[in-house]
């Protein structure tokens, strides 16, 4: 099937979050950022797919965290199909884009003694996706 016509809906629980600091990740889910107590989930719909190269596509949609949704492009790769530990096909995929968490409202900062802010407004986000065909 042409990846161009598939459409790609993921909801991400704001809870999965991960930085590698617990501290930090505890402070991701307060009503500082994500307000994970009242916004649990995280959505992306895609609207659209532009092949780049060999199996890479920019992969268009709507991102929507806490009550706010704005467009953004994926760049998505294909990774190929493996055989999961219980014998399934899935097929892997890594995507990853950056954005400016502030057109999110995740404004919080805090202002550093020897200038600067704490929090950087780009964020990279990446994705590893494994799939497997619906029955």
């Amino acid at each position: 099937e042409d990846p161009a016509a598939s459409r790609v809906e993921v909801d991400i629980d704001v809870a999965s979050v991960r930085t590698d600091s617990d501290q930090r990740d505890g402070h991701l889910l307060s009503p500082d950022f994500f307000d994970a107590d009242n916004y649990a989930q995280i959505r992306f719909a895609s609207t659209k797919v532009e092949p780049v190269d060999g199996d890479t596509w920019n992969l268009h949609g709507d991102l929507t965290i806490k009550d706010v949704t704005r467009p953004v492009t994926l760049t998505f790769e294909y990774l190929g199909v493996l055989k999961d530990p219980w014998g399934n096909d899935k097929a892997a995929f890594s995507a990853f884009t950056e954005v400016d968490r502030e057109q999110w409202g995740l404004t919080w900062n805090a202002a550093l003694e020897t200038g600067g802010v704490l929090v950087g407004k780009q964020v990279r986000l990446e994705f590893e996706i494994q799939a497997q065909l619906a029955a």
